[in-house]
């Protein structure tokens, strides 16, 4: 399984992201997906629909208590993949670096997207599901998609 990651004021607030996927075979358990070909060799579903899930500032570089809750609610009540994607490094220190973080994170979502895009994934099936400085990410990476996106919530 893999978890979020750890940061504290003393490694920095550079951006680091991972894409973590979540399913109904295994809905405690995540799953690295790693950047370059891991969308084909992990268990995601390309006919289901998507939730990417986008925490926010992270003042202790801790993982957010929320994120596991939201994922077993989602997987316990639709089959979907499920995607949390961590950058507490990046959210990690003085907020402002965090806001500084937001356009290079936002690209990097919009990036995956577009690979799931490429797998067949409907861009009208995916949702992404921001929380504080999340939402503003998740608003950005549907602009970046025109509007093509199926669904955000802020």
């Amino acid at each position: 399984c893999t978890d979020f990651q750890t940061a504290n004021l003393l490694r920095g607030s550079k951006l680091k992201v991972q894409f973590i996927l979540f399913t109904s075979s295994n809905p405690s358990c995540g799953e690295l997906i790693l950047a370059d070909d891991g969308i084909k060799n992990c268990s995601f579903n390309s006919s289901l629909e998507t939730k990417i899930i986008i925490h926010g500032f992270r003042a202790l570089g801790t993982k957010p208590s929320w994120v596991e809750g939201l994922v077993q609610a989602i997987l316990h009540t639709s089959q979907v993949n499920v995607i949390a994607v961590d950058w507490v490094y990046g959210s990690t220190a003085a907020y402002p670096s965090a806001v500084e973080n937001v356009t290079q994170l936002a690209l990097s979502i919009s990036q995956f997207i577009s690979k799931l895009l490429a797998l067949g994934v409907s861009g009208t099936s995916i949702h992404i599901i921001g929380v504080s400085l999340g939402a503003h990410v998740g608003g950005l990476v549907g602009h970046f998609h025109g509007g093509q996106l199926g669904r955000i919530t802020g």
